[in-house]
């Protein structure tokens, strides 16, 4: 050990130098050559997990293929590993990516070409941010630190057990659950510096959790096998890691297509809640029945099946802390099933933790309807009776502004109810005004400019569909959807913060750059087919500093309509002193009063807007409301 390894670790609390000192140890005992070693070595977390692995991983998949006869029957183990840092990553750290120095949707798209979406902005960023909150909380040995309940309830929370660990009753859980240093290390980080985290992972719970217990109880798992889950992504059907992992189970590609999965460029199941937990029950139960150990089937989850085989092959034995102090697995592994652990111990009882006063969302109930045949996302929200913005949220595997043209058993989710009304209504579209759209794949030399100019549609409408914040990164190869015979309008306006309007160009135009084509009366999007006021006329005057966004929010209409009226393409050039007509829908504004239970996100849907919409008419700087607060929302 050289001297400044040492000094590192005796500036470590004591817990800290006695755990880094053992792994030092055990890894200097066990080391070998990489063909031997079943895996990359050293720290593994979501922040660093893009790192070349060891060829030795590849011959994992090797030997899996070979005892299990490649891909078998369904019952049979997958050959590909669940997280895909293993192969995926050796593929990455090959092509010279490096991830983890640049942005998170730099590296998104770098890995599977995709556009953040507005949903999977704020999940993807939230879960790069709580995986550096416990990568800090890991080097920095913060495991000393006492709870907040120690200060909020210092009567409560005495000094001699302020984690309430004698209260923890193993019996109360269908998982094993133990009491060591590596649980009540995560206690206190989730009590601790993961506190807000772990406070937005139990408000989403209960949007999931009804669903999965159903599920569980019916492949006769445990129950509390949601809190791996809760680990793995925080309840967050868009979260998106840097080690291309996806959805409430986190799975990369390869392993979702092999349990059943659809990943193409139309639909990504690993984000629909029912689907993925579906796969997820098939692989846990798989892992459990291969290691006959809770324990050893979440390492396998976190670090590949064969990493797991080698492990117990190598050590002889299967009881997971012996492994981890004997240096068989890299430190997420270590870390991963301790931190399932200690979610589950806050969970059972997160009163007893501190975690009171929130706001916990209503279940997620809809129907199924089978829907075979591209429709655009416009014309299915209007059938479900529906904002865009809530038809996208119910369904978050439909990647793109029209449902799969393939027919390959897709499907659609609507509200508790409809689905004999949405089958009835989608029947009666036309089926040359369900979609209208063209594929262009880029070619060299091409600009989105010559593009949109190809097709005689405005730049801003191109970018807004295909999710181009950037006109200047278009990358040969890309795939890019051309709205064609009048639908430009209406499916920019899909992309919005807020509800879509209608096109104001008329079905056969196919263009909407127009300055004159303005609205003579607004169009519910809510599928109940009666017309709202009519439009009043604003002409605004942009001062010094405005952006069109900030404009359009002023309004209350989306960015999408100011610059259909007023003619503009490219929504960063305007000039001060401009003149810009604005449509408003008469009477269209009320204030609604914060009820007790009632949330931002419940309170948009209510009135057909977005949260990005009632935050922007009240200058609120977060989501957060309080009962009895008055918003001002636009209906």
């Amino acid at each position: 050990m050289t001297p400044l390894l040492l000094m590192l670790a005796l500036a470590l609390p004591s817990e800290a130098q006695a755990g880094w000192f053992r792994k030092a140890k055990a890894r200097k005992a066990n080391s070998a050559p990489a063909s031997d070693d079943g895996g990359a070595s050293g720290e593994n977390s979501d922040n660093a997990r893009i790192q070349p692995e060891d060829s030795s991983e590849g011959d994992d998949n090797g030997d899996d293929n070979a005892e299990d006869g490649g891909k078998s029957e369904p019952t049979a183990k997958p050959a590909t590993h669940h997280r895909g840092r293993h192969n995926d990553s050796q593929k990455l750290a090959e092509d010279g990516h490096k991830p983890a120095g640049g942005s998170l949707w730099d590296f998104i798209e770098d890995v599977e070409g995709d556009r953040p979406t507005d949903e999977a902005v704020p999940q993807s960023e939230e879960l790069d941010a709580e995986r550096t909150a416990e990568h800090t909380f890991l080097i920095e040995g913060m495991g000393s630190r006492p709870t907040d309940s120690l200060y909020t309830n210092p009567t409560g929370a005495s000094v001699d057990d302020p984690l309430y660990l004698s209260l923890v009753n193993p019996n109360e859980f269908d998982i094993p659950v133990v009491i060591n240093e590596d649980v009540i290390r995560w206690m206190r980080y989730f009590t601790g510096n993961g506190r807000k985290y772990y406070s937005r992972w139990l408000e989403r719970s209960t949007r999931y959790r009804p669903m999965m217990y159903e599920k569980l109880d019916k492949a006769g798992l445990p129950r509390d096998l949601v809190y791996l889950s809760m680990i793995e992504s925080g309840y967050a059907t868009h979260a998106y890691s840097r080690a291309a992992a996806v959805g409430l189970w986190q799975f990369i590609t390869p392993t979702a297509t092999e349990w059943g999965m659809r990943v193409d460029w139309w639909v990504d199941e690993r984000r629909d809640p029912e689907v993925s937990t579906d796969a997820a029950i098939a692989f846990l139960g798989y892992l459990n029945r291969k290691f006959g150990s809770w324990h050893l089937a979440w390492a396998a989850y976190n670090g590949g099946p064969s990493r797991v085989d080698k492990a117990v092959a190598r050590h002889g034995t299967k009881d997971f802390w012996k492994l981890v102090r004997a240096g068989a697995f890299p430190e997420e592994t270590d870390n991963y099933v301790p931190k399932l652990i200690a979610a589950a111990i806050i969970g059972h009882h997160p009163e007893r933790y501190g975690f009171t006063g929130l706001e916990y969302q209503p279940r997620l109930d809809y129907e199924t309807v089978a829907v075979n045949e591209a429709v655009s996302l416009d014309v299915l929200a209007r059938c479900a009776g529906m904002t865009v913005e809530a038809f996208q949220e119910m369904n978050p595997h439909l990647r793109r502004f029209t449902s799969a043209p393939d027919g390959k058993k897709g499907f659609v989710h609507v509200p508790k109810g409809r689905d004999a009304s949405f089958v009835a209504a989608l029947d009666k579209v036309p089926a040359n005004e369900r979609v209208a759209y063209t594929r262009h794949k880029v070619k060299s030399g091409e600009s989105l400019g010559t593009i949109a100019k190809k097709y005689n549609v405005s730049l801003a409408d191109l970018q807004r569909v295909n999710k181009i914040s950037n006109p200047n990164r278009v990358l040969v190869g890309m795939e890019l959807i051309i709205p064609s015979n009048g639908s430009a309008a209406a499916l920019a306006a899909m992309h919005e913060d807020r509800p879509s309007t209608p096109a104001v160009a008329s079905k056969s135009s196919p263009s909407v750059k127009s300055a004159s084509a303005a609205p003579k009366a607004m169009t519910s999007t809510a599928g109940s087919g009666s017309s709202s006021p009519k439009a009043t006329k604003v002409t605004h005057v942009v001062r010094k500093g405005e952006a069109l966004s900030a404009i359009a929010a002023r309004y209350g209409v989306s960015t999408a309509d100011v610059m259909r009226w007023n003619g503009i393409s490219n929504a960063n050039k305007v000039m001060a002193g401009q003149k810009l007509a604005i449509y408003q829908k008469a009477s269209a504004w009320t204030t609604h009063v914060v009820r007790k239970g009632e949330t931002m996100s419940g309170v948009a849907q209510k009135y057909g807007c977005s949260v990005a919409d009632i935050r922007s008419w009240n200058n609120l700087k977060t989501s957060e409301i309080y009962v009895g607060q008055k918003v001002k929302v636009r209906r």
